[in-house]
């Protein structure tokens, strides 16, 4: 691994007659299984830049610091200190036009970044990909499956008619909309909201798609959604109001309509799926508006455990 490069951001404007430059950041702790499967293919992309912002007790440092790639700058977090922390630190170090922010427990094909890449032009702010989970086994996965296909759906019909759009896992922003944050919890949403109110076009490449895994226990789902519900909350008490569900079925009960019933017809077993699913976000969003209230904080959330180690499996 090498320091960091020195080359300077180029002026805030490119397009198909001068390629920018890249950077990616990924976000591990404890979470050395995953990293062996994300990072290969990040390594394999024409990326110019790596940030590891990584940490914990696990096998993960003697992982990545067995890299050998000049391109790789990593720090260790020996004690957890908060994702937002771990962001507002790597966009210090990142120089690239375009910044990937990676999770570190998704899985992709190289030329995802590429693709993503390529969709940028001077009015682009954030392009992001579809997110389809692999461990879909149990009754807890299926219904993390069917909270992704109506995300994907929501993402589609707020993108036709106009919508803020919003979405994470790996994001590529424009270096300049990169500020530091406080406290934020969703900040993948955040990001792109402010690109949103900043004027800059927030795409959802749907062709390029990416795999994770979803919890595998109930505790861990509800912990998950209850984090994610908190999250929005706190984003709409600044001002920043995302695009969810939970707040369309108030001011626009017939976009969630299309969105669940496109979820059924693409994959009828949802019909099953989507009753046990409302009961359990009802009980999250309970939770995250409970704690934000008073005042919880969420910025060092709870691993999520489960999942992490299962290997892929097709759905139905």
């Amino acid at each position: 691994m090498t320091a960091v490069p020195t080359y300077q951001v180029a002026e805030d404007r490119f397009g198909p007659e001068r390629r920018p430059r890249t950077s990616a950041i990924v976000f591990a702790y404890e979470e050395e299984a995953a990293l062996r499967q994300s990072l290969p293919s990040l390594l394999a992309s024409k990326v110019d830049e790596i940030v590891i912002m990584y940490g914990g007790a696990d096998g993960s440092r003697a992982y990545v610091e067995s890299i050998r790639d000049p391109r790789v700058y990593a720090e260790f977090e020996p004690l957890r200190a908060g994702k937002w922390r771990a962001f507002n630190r790597a966009i210090e170090i990142v120089r690239g036009d375009i910044v990937f922010l990676v999770s570190g427990d998704i899985r992709f094909d190289s030329a995802v970044l590429e693709h993503l890449r390529q969709q940028f032009s001077d009015n682009v702010g954030v392009v992001f990909p579809r997110v389809v989970p692999t461990n879909i086994g149990n009754s807890v996965t299926q219904m993390g499956a069917a909270l992704w296909d109506l995300h994907d759906g929501q993402i589609v019909e707020c993108r036709r008619l106009g919508l803020p759009i919003h979405g994470g896992e790996l994001q590529a922003v424009r270096k300049t909309i990169l500020e530091p944050i406080d406290r934020v919890v969703n900040e993948d949403a955040y990001l792109c909201l402010r690109a949103w109110k900043r004027g800059f076009r927030v795409i959802y490449d749907r062709d390029a798609v990416i795999s994770n895994t979803v919890p595998e226990t109930m505790a861990e789902f509800i912990a998950q959604r209850s984090r994610v519900n908190y999250g929005h909350r706190q984003l709409a008490s600044v001002g920043q109001d995302p695009s969810t569900l939970d707040r369309l079925v108030w001011t626009r009960p017939d976009i969630c309509l299309r969105v669940v019933v496109q979820a059924v017809w693409d994959r009828p077993v949802n019909a099953l799926r989507l009753p046990f699913l409302a009961l359990v976000e009802l009980v999250a969003l309970t939770r995250g508006r409970r704690d934000f209230a008073r005042r919880v904080d969420y910025s060092r959330w709870t691993l999520i455990r489960s999942g992490k180690k299962a290997p892929a499996h097709a759905d139905d």
